[in-house]
C-alpha cells in the first residue's frame, strides 16, 4: 500500500515538472558564441626615398635633417651621375651650408650599399639640436621680420628664440636688443644677457640663434612689469596735463626729481626703470631711460645719449623743444639738490667733463622715422 501512495506522488510531481516546462517564457536556449577578437593591423612602414639624381639625393637627405631622422635609407634607381662625389658633396651642404643643417647637425655620414643603379644609400646623422628645438624655428624675412620676432620675445621673457632669416643681412642684434629694452621699459623692462649665434656663416638664408638671461624668475619680471606700467601710466596722465611741449617736459622732470629721497645704483642696473620708480635706486641709466620712455608717449621728440662725464660710463638726453635741442641729464640734477627742469647746452656739457660720438648724437639730430606698428 505504501509503496502504491509513493508512486501516485512521483507520477504526479512528474506531471507538474512536464506542466511548468510547457511554458516557453521560462526557458532560454542560447547558442555560446566566441567573442571576436579584433585583427592586430601591422604598422605600414613608410617608403623609404628614392633618388635618381643630385637634386633627388640631397632632397631626400634634406628631410631627413628637417624630420630629425637619425638613421636613414635612400633608394638608388638609375642614377645619373657620379654618385660617390654627390655622396660627399651632399654630406658637406647639409652640414655646412643648408641653415637648417648647420645649425642642428654635428656630424653627417652616408655609405653607398651596391651599385649607383639599384643600389640603396645608409644615412647617420648626429645631431646637436633636439627635435623640438628644430621645430621651434621660426621663418622671418629680414632683419626687419626678425626684430618684431624680438621684440615679442622680450616682451614675453623668452628664454631662447631661432629665427630662421631669409635675405639675411649683417646686423647688430644684441645692440638693437639692449637699445630697444632701454626705450621701452613698459613692454621689455629688463636687460637680459644675450648670446648670439648665426648659421652658416655665408648666405642668403640664415639661422639666428639668440639667449636670453635674466636675473629674475619669469613670473617675478611679469609681477615687476606690471607695478612699473601702472606708475608710467599714471605719470603719463599726469604728465600730459601740461598745457604746452616744455610744460610737459617740467611736470616729468619734476615727478621722477620728487618721488624718492634716492640712494645712488653704483653698477648699471639690469632693470633701470622697476629699480628707479619702485626701489629709489638713482643711475643715470634709468632717468635717461623713464624719461625718454614718458617723453615719447607725451610726444615730446627725445633721444637717449650714451657717452662718458669724467671718464665713467653715463647717460642723459637730447630733448627738443620749439625747434632747438637741449641736454637733459636727471642724474646731475639729483647730485646737485635740483627738483626742477635744467635744459643744458650741449657745448657746455663739454665743461663740465661729459663726452659723447658727436656724429652718434649731433646738436640738432634728424629725428628717426618710426618703426612702422605690428598688427
Amino acid at each position: 500500500m505504501r509503496n502504491f501512495i509513493a508512486c501516485l506522488l512521483l507520477l504526479g510531481l512528474l506531471a507538474g515538472l512536464s506542466a511548468c516546462g510547457a511554458d516557453d517564457s521560462y526557458l532560454s536556449v542560447r547558442t555560446h558564441v566566441e567573442p571576436s577578437i579584433p585583427a592586430t593591423e601591422t604598422p605600414q612602414q613608410e617608403e623609404p626615398p628614392t633618388a635618381g639624381n643630385r637634386s633627388e639625393l640631397r632632397g631626400a637627405m634634406l628631410s631627413f635633417v628637417r624630420n630629425w631622422t637619425e638613421q636613414g635609407e635612400i633608394r638608388i634607381s638609375g642614377y645619373s651621375g657620379d654618385l660617390t662625389a654627390d655622396l660627399t658633396e651632399t654630406v658637406r651642404y647639409i652640414t655646412q651650408e643648408d641653415p637648417i643643417g648647420a645649425y642642428a647637425v654635428d656630424y653627417a655620414d652616408a655609405e653607398l650599399r651596391g651599385d649607383a643603379q639599384t643600389g640603396t644609400v645608409e644615412v647617420s646623422i648626429v645631431f646637436r639640436r633636439s627635435a623640438a628645438e628644430i621645430d621651434a624655428i621660426v621663418t622671418v624675412s629680414g632683419v626687419n621680420g626678425a626684430h618684431a620676432k624680438i621684440r615679442q620675445a622680450l616682451a614675453n621673457f623668452d628664454a631662447a628664440l631661432t629665427l630662421r632669416i631669409r635675405s639675411y643681412e649683417d646686423a647688430d642684434f644684441s645692440g638693437y636688443i639692449r637699445t630697444y629694452c632701454l626705450e621701452h621699459p613698459d613692454s621689455a623692462m629688463a636687460l637680459p644677457e644675450v648670446s648670439a649665434a648665426v648659421y652658416p656663416e655665408t648666405g642668403e638664408t640664415r639661422i639666428l640663434e639668440l639667449h636670453f638671461t635674466y636675473s629674475q624668475p619669469r613670473d617675478t619680471l611679469r609681477s615687476m612689469q606690471a607695478a612699473v606700467n601702472t606708475i608710467l601710466d599714471s605719470a603719463a596722465a599726469y604728465v600730459e596735463s601740461g598745457t604746452t611741449p616744455r610744460r610737459c617736459a617740467e611736470l616729468l622732470a619734476r615727478f621722477l626729481l620728487t618721488r624718492f629721497t634716492y640712494t645712488t645704483a653704483e653698477e648699471t642696473p639690469d632693470m633701470p626703470a622697476y629699480d628707479l620708480l619702485s626701489s629709489g635706486r638713482a643711475h643715470s641709466l634709468s632717468f635717461a631711460s623713464v624719461f625718454y620712455a614718458e617723453c615719447t608717449r607725451a610726444g615730446l621728440a627725445c633721444r637717449l645719449v650714451s657717452g662718458t662725464r669724467g671718464g665713467e660710463t653715463h647717460w642723459w638726453n637730447l630733448l627738443q623743444l620749439e625747434e632747438t635741442w637741449y641736454a637733459v641729464d636727471l642724474m646731475r640734477s639729483v647730485e646737485q639738490g635740483g627738483d626742477s627742469l635744467d635744459l643744458l647746452d650741449p657745448a657746455a656739457l663739454r665743461d663740465e667733463g661729459y663726452d659723447w660720438d658727436a656724429e652718434a648724437y649731433p646738436s640738432n639730430p634728424v629725428p628717426e622715422p618710426e618703426e612702422p606698428t605690428e598688427p
